[in-house]
This record gives structure tokens, C-alpha cells and sequence, in this order.
């Protein structure tokens, strides 16, 4: 039986995330920034036959961060904002992040490992991310939740640290996703 090959897109919409959380240390530790990704676009190539086999490409828009955190004021959040945007992304430099997947794992019956590389800053790091995905209405819909680790150092950063290290950030920050994909007719 010849591979078949379903072709999937990856849009915003209300029913998705993509957030990257940034851990706090110092006196602020156990507190998270929460920065969303508002515009975002991907491709899946699922080959039923042969899920390893199977591609993801997702472009990011650094511009499109927002931060939602509850715990700092307004105008500390727009400063959030410009850090992230000037500071981490270099987005007037690098106007995207961009993931290109080399190798799918399954892990068991709806878990993938999705192995690739992780463009920021114009700097490619390989990453795995962990994706849980269920179809929905038949193979209509797939809904995508995946998660992975990324180091601030792997991309030329050193993380935000403040009076002597009292108030700052941690290395280890976590990539998560809620997504859907929509299969192209």
C-alpha cells in the first residue's frame, strides 16, 4: 500500500495557545512570566503509513508576544513586552521564530516525540517537544498539546538578573501549545 500523505494548516484561533513561560528566581521565585504568541502559522505532512516520516514546520511572529501576567501592573507589562521583543527575540533583526521537525516518535497511542530545530534569533538549536494529539471529527481536526524545555543560553542569552541577582530569571524556560489543525481539501 503506497504512503498516503494528509496534509494539515496550523492558524490562530479562540481555541488556542502559544505561550512561553519564563520561570523567575531570586525573590520572585515560584512566579512565572506568561508571554502569548498571538500570530503564528504551521504546516503538518502526517504520512499515515509511516508516522515517522511525518513533517511540522511553524513560523512564529516575535512582534505578536503579549503578556498576560496578573501579578505585575499595566506598565510593567508593556515593559515585559519590550524586553522580550528587543531584548530576547531581536525582533527588528529576526521577525521570526521558526521549528522544522526531522524526526517523529511515537510514544504510545497518541503521544509523539517530535524531534527538530528551533530558530530564534537566527540561532538553530535542536529541541524535542512532547505533542499529545487526538482527531477530532474523524481526521477533520487534530487537536495538538505539546510542551519542551529551551535554555536561554542556547540561543545567546543570558538570563535577566537584577540588584544582585535578588530579582531575575532562570535559565530554563518552557514552550507550550495548544493548537488545531485543519486538514487542507
Amino acid at each position: 500500500m503506497p504512503d498516503e500523505v494528509v496534509r494539515y494548516s496550523i492558524r490562530p484561533s479562540a481555541e488556542s495557545t502559544f505561550t512561553l513561560e519564563v520561570f523567575k528566581s531570586g525573590l520572585m521565585a515560584g512566579k512565572k512570566h506568561l508571554l502569548f504568541f498571538e500570530q503564528y502559522e504551521g504546516e503538518i505532512e502526517y504520512n499515515t503509513q509511516h508516522v515517522e516520516d511525518s513533517k511540522v514546520r511553524f513560523t512564529v511572529q516575535a512582534r505578536s508576544v503579549t503578556c498576560k501576567d496578573n501579578w505585575v501592573k499595566p506598565e510593567d507589562r508593556k515593559k515585559i513586552v519590550e524586553v522580550a521583543i528587543n531584548d530576547m527575540m531581536a525582533a527588528s533583526q529576526y521577525p521570526q521564530l521558526s521549528f522544522v521537525s526531522s524526526r517523529i516518535a511515537t510514544k504510545s497511542k497518541g503521544l509523539y516525540e517530535v524531534q527538530g530545530d528551533l530558530t530564534v534569533r537566527g540561532i538553530s538549536k535542536p529541541i524535542v517537544f512532547q505533542a499529545a494529539v487526538k482527531p477530532v471529527s474523524g481526521d477533520l481536526r487534530l487537536e495538538i498539546d505539546g510542551d519542551a524545555r529551551i535554555s536561554h543560553k542556547d540561543y545567546g542569552l543570558k538570563p535577566l538578573s537584577r540588584f544582585g541577582g535578588l530579582i531575575g530569571t532562570k535559565d530554563q524556560m518552557l514552550l507550550r501549545f495548544l493548537v488545531w489543525a485543519e486538514k487542507k481539501v
